[in-house]
């Protein structure tokens, strides 16, 4: 599978997400996420009928999202239910509830334990003396990284995502010694489709997972494991609560180290506790 594949999610709900419902981009992208299921017994021929569009618009909509063509978007994909398979068993069973509040218990006093003081740090360091922050994320850790590449705008740092369309990109390609490329990948899929990516960058590199595969360690500087324990192959809450946990830390801790105008804002706010704002 090619990487530009784990984006397909992402690329068409960012599609009607963005465009208005009579663009004909709006109408294949929501064509092909009703279809979603089935995507790979499609024709364009039904493609093109179906949207009211020609074959040719539907040619320009693929290569807009990474394809070459329609038949090269059908041969790189699977079916639904081998993505989302696990995800319906682990979400059917009767003590979901009980099961999700006991993983993330433990899943937090594991990663208080491994997230240690001295390592953040240096992940903040890291953070703040780069030129470029870039991190490779796909589908659900997306939105995760998203709210840490917001919030970083308070400190004045702009944070890049490249969530579609990895290839032939020339944010990628141009980072060198002075930038940080982190890929976020919990499962470790990502992390293998974007090996020739990583490989080639010149910029101090970062991996986030639950897979313990030493290769990771030839084409990384660093390597952070969220858990002790290999998690690749089961849904573990360690990939959205464990995420959103982590870079909470390390936004809080780089908000105290180094942004001053926070620092002189609160404490403007603690001398003036009480202040009556009714003149």
């Amino acid at each position: 599978m090619r990487i530009n594949r784990l984006s397909l999610l992402n690329s068409l709900f960012s599609v009607i997400n963005e465009n208005n419902q009579g663009d004909s981009y709006f109408v294949l992208a929501h064509y092909f996420l009703e279809h979603y299921r089935g995507l790979d017994t499609l024709n364009i021929y039904d493609v093109a009928d179906e949207c009211f569009v020609s074959r040719a618009s539907v040619r320009r909509f693929c290569q807009s999202i990474g394809y070459d063509n329609f038949k090269d978007l059908k041969s790189d994909t699977y079916s639904f239910d081998e993505e989302f398979k696990d995800d319906v068993n682990h979400f059917y069973r009767p003590d979901y509830r009980e099961h999700l509040t006991a993983s993330i218990h433990s899943m937090l006093e594991e990663l208080n334990r491994r997230m240690d003081n001295e390592g953040v740090d240096r992940f903040v360091e890291r953070l703040h003396n780069s030129r470029n922050i870039v991190f490779i994320t796909s589908n659900t850790t997306t939105a995760r990284i998203r709210d840490f590449q917001q919030a970083m705008i308070i400190c004045n740092k702009v944070v890049r995502l490249v969530s579609e369309m990895y290839t032939d990109n020339e944010l990628l390609e141009s980072l060198d010694e002075r930038d940080c490329l982190i890929t976020v990948s919990s499962s470790g899929r990502l992390a293998y489709a974007a090996k020739d990516i990583v490989k080639n960058s010149k910029a101090y590199k970062f991996l986030i997972t639950v897979n313990r595969d030493q290769s990771f360690l030839e084409n990384y500087d660093r390597v952070f494991h969220l858990s002790a324990n290999d998690l690749s192959m089961e849904k573990s809450v360690y990939g959205k609560y464990g995420i959103d946990y982590m870079f909470d830390v390390v936004y809080s801790t780089y908000i105290q180290k180094y942004d001053s105008e926070i620092q002189r804002l609160k404490g403007e706010r603690e001398c003036f506790p009480f202040e009556n704002k009714e003149k």
